[in-house]
């Protein structure tokens, strides 16, 4: 028997249909290196190789590739129908939601509006699930779910998404780093001290990124990766780094003068707000969007 999730047979799927892993990781809005990790380690419950992968060329299915790639199609059409008709019986039969969060905003956006919801709608009941980006994107889409708030930089593919606010993005310092203080910072400047980001295969960090292109900083030494937003600021407090964070994470230590937000010669973009949900997300939740939209 293959034990394999959903999640792991649709990166398959969408590898073989698009035809690459990059296609692949642009279409899931995951990392190219978590798409390949998916897909060996299907390979390894199977025991055998699914794809022939050559330099330039779409990657090819093996016997046992054709045979996984039928059951995917079938587990995710069955998993889809299933979460669908568990949603619907559900929205029908209770006045539950079932949320996910992005955790740097659970704890400082949402709090307010699921107040408005519950003074609202007091016989209903929300239940949030708080993980990286990553994990609300996959609890949306396997239909564990029936909303997700995350940060974003645009549209959200495979999913409806809308922007129910803006979290300014900043760089980050200690009180002591040497470009605290300094007026009209830039790129020329960053690049001669060392960055502590997120994960490199995380949507975050990616976000981050093209945040940093977007004002001329194309390439930053990176000297620590962490996985939580927490960590990365307590690094900053401690050492001499910078980190690219949304305001939202910081918002005390920026009050206390613990953390310096740089003053830099061009503003990075704020990031977005979407909430992100199916395509019949049910009465309740839609009540729930109208609030996060008003």
């Amino acid at each position: 028997m293959i034990e394999a999730s959903p999640r792991r047979l649709l990166v398959f799927k969408t590898v073989v249909d698009l035809g690459g892993f990059n296609a692949a990781a642009d279409r899931l809005g995951i990392a190219q290196p978590s798409v390949g990790a998916h897909v060996k380690a299907l390979e390894r419950q199977v025991g055998q190789a699914l794809l022939l992968r050559h330099r330039g060329a779409r990657p090819q299915l093996t016997p046992a590739g054709n045979v996984v790639y039928s059951m995917a199609g079938e587990v995710i059409r069955l998993s889809g129908d299933a979460a669908a008709k568990l949603a619907g019986l559900k929205a029908k039969q209770t006045q539950e939601i079932m949320f996910a969060a992005h955790r740097d905003l659970a704890t400082t956006f949402l709090p307010p509006y699921l107040g408005i919801f519950s003074k609202k709608h007091p016989r209903s009941r929300v239940v949030t699930r708080i993980g990286t980006i990553e994990d609300v994107l996959g609890l949306v889409e396997s239909g564990a779910v029936q909303l997700g708030l995350l940060l974003s930089s645009g549209p959200v593919q495979g999913l409806q998404s809308e922007i129910v606010g803006r979290e300014p993005l900043l760089l980050l310092t200690g009180k002591s780093h040497p470009l605290a203080g300094v007026k009209g910072v830039t790129p020329a400047d960053l690049r001669k001290h060392a960055f502590a980001t997120g994960l490199r295969q995380s949507r975050y960090f990616h976000m981050a990124e093209r945040a940093l292109r977007s004002i001329g900083l194309e390439h930053f030494d990176i000297a620590l990766e962490l996985q939580e937003s927490a960590s990365v600021r307590e690094a900053v407090r401690h050492g001499n780094y910078i980190a690219c964070l949304p305001q939202c994470t910081s918002a005390d230590d920026l009050r206390t003068g613990a953390l310096i937000a740089l003053d830099l010669a061009k503003p990075l973009a704020p990031l977005q707000i979407r909430c992100v949900y199916g395509a019949d997300p049910g009465p309740m939740a839609q009540r729930m969007i109208n609030i996060l939209r008003a």
